[in-house]
């Protein structure tokens, strides 16, 4: 399964970054300039069209697809959540990292929907890490809210897998969280390692690409 850490947040104007063998780059961002009472600014959203974050160019060994080219890009894939009393802060919302759950959570159950159990991965002697995880808040969620975690493959590298995550207030859909999170294959020495034919295969297959 994708391997997270939940870490505090005590100062909301900071930008956090965090290294570990497992979450190799992983920065919160944070909304400033606004009371502990009111932290969110309340503004109009549309998502922005998706589009690729991979580089431009890179080497032959680690050639990219760009899912965003393909005819039939993957579909986005949700789960319908609940806030539980415990993942509320002392300001009575959701704890900024308790988000990183939920896009943990949705992502597992995406990968699994579509073939892909990152534990056979790791019984194999290999991981699926995350190696970059940007939180962009845009509205609080509180104790008992309801709310639908989107996520989809926005690309794929030799090694990583680029995922696009949305999370909306339901019933009114309202945006509360865009995410961006890249996932990496790893070897027992933690170094990058390709993602295999079967696994490949899979993900062309939701994205009704070609994988030759």
């Amino acid at each position: 399964m994708l391997h997270l850490f939940s870490f505090p947040c005590s100062n909301p104007a900071s930008t956090t970054t965090f290294t570990s063998p497992f979450l190799l780059h992983t920065t919160s961002s944070h909304l400033s300039g606004k009371s502990p009472t009111s932290p969110f600014s309340r503004r109009s959203f549309n998502p922005p069209a998706l589009r690729s974050i991979l580089p431009a160019s890179t080497s032959s060994s680690l050639q990219l697809f760009d899912v965003n080219e393909s005819k039939s890009m993957c579909e986005f894939y949700d789960v319908e959540l609940k806030v539980r009393d415990y993942e509320v802060d002392r300001y009575g919302v959701v704890n900024n990292a308790v988000y990183a759950n939920y896009c943990q959570h949705c992502g597992d159950e995406f990968f699994k929907s579509i073939g892909i159990n990152f534990a056979d991965v790791i019984r194999s002697g290999d991981a699926m890490a995350l190696s970059n995880l940007s939180l962009k808040f845009l509205a609080p969620l509180r104790s008992g809210d309801k709310f639908v975690v989107r996520v989809r493959i926005s690309g794929i590298s030799a090694a990583r897998l680029y995922l696009d995550q949305f999370i909306y207030k339901l019933p009114n859909h309202k945006p509360v969280l865009e995410a961006k999170t890249t996932v990496v294959r790893l070897d027992k020495n933690y170094r990058p390692l390709r993602i295999s034919e079967d696994m490949k295969s899979k993900i062309f297959k939701c994205i009704g690409g070609d994988d030759s």
